[in-house]
């Protein structure tokens, strides 16, 4: 089975500069329509009709700055739960050395040793938290942390915290695959665009090839030779 295809740029400058020289050329080529359509008939319509479509279609495609947008709101909102996840379980672990005093095991069980593995970590902080909550649920545990002090809003806000951090986790990967598939979209999209206008410059130069005013009307700004998916000219 083949890989799977990535969807390459055709291009390098930017999208908003290409599809701005692409409608400038479109503008171009339908006052010379007449000239393209007679050693091209392919560019006859509905050519120009399609062109103009595809940069429509293109320009509905939002600039990746939005989805980047997207992803670091819900990034930072992890983020911020990781944070009250680590503090809370710190809390916690005061309380039991409190409640517990000069009791390794007691720690080992509330799992003080494995935190700084998982204080980073947005899979396994939440299982230590949920851990964590299980035995400070556990009666003979409960009844010491409270008299401490430990509250058992905090108590519960272990298990609350677990559970939003996978669901937060879940939410910032989601956002990471739309970006990326929005960027192959977007990409996908662009490059329909730039094999409209590539065709359109590699036909010019026989077109205008007594008149290179308005050959240089449809010579691409890229700094490329012209790409598309036909490899000579139409006939």
């Amino acid at each position: 089975m083949k890989h799977p295809v990535e969807v390459l740029r055709n291009f390098t400058q930017p999208d908003d500069e290409m599809l701005q020289q692409s409608e400038v050329q479109l503008g171009s080529f339908q006052d010379n329509k007449i000239l393209f359509t007679g050693p091209f008939p392919q560019f006859a319509d509905p050519f120009a009709t399609e062109w103009a479509a595809t940069i429509a279609t293109a320009r509905l495609n939002l600039p990746d700055y939005v989805s980047v947008t997207d992803q670091s709101i819900e990034t930072d909102a992890l983020e911020n739960l990781m944070e009250q996840g680590r503090s809370l379980f710190q809390t916690v672990i005061l309380y039991v050395q409190l409640a517990f005093p000069n009791d390794p095991n007691m720690l080992k069980l509330f799992g003080q040793a494995q935190y700084n593995q998982a204080r980073a970590s947005h899979l396994k902080l939440p299982v230590l938290l949920r851990t964590m909550y299980t035995h400070a649920s556990k009666p003979e545990y409960k009844t010491a942390l409270i008299i401490k002090g430990l509250t058992e809003a905090q108590i519960n806000m272990l298990e609350t915290l677990a559970a939003s951090i996978v669901t937060q986790n879940v939410a910032q990967e989601k956002s990471k695959n739309e970006r990326s598939l929005a960027a192959s979209d977007r990409i996908a999209a662009m490059n329909a665009v730039w094999e409209k206008m590539s065709l359109v410059c590699m036909c010019a130069k026989m077109v205008f090839q007594n008149d290179a005013a308005k050959y240089n009307l449809f010579l691409l700004t890229n700094g490329e030779a012209p790409k598309s998916n036909d490899a000579t000219p139409p006939d």
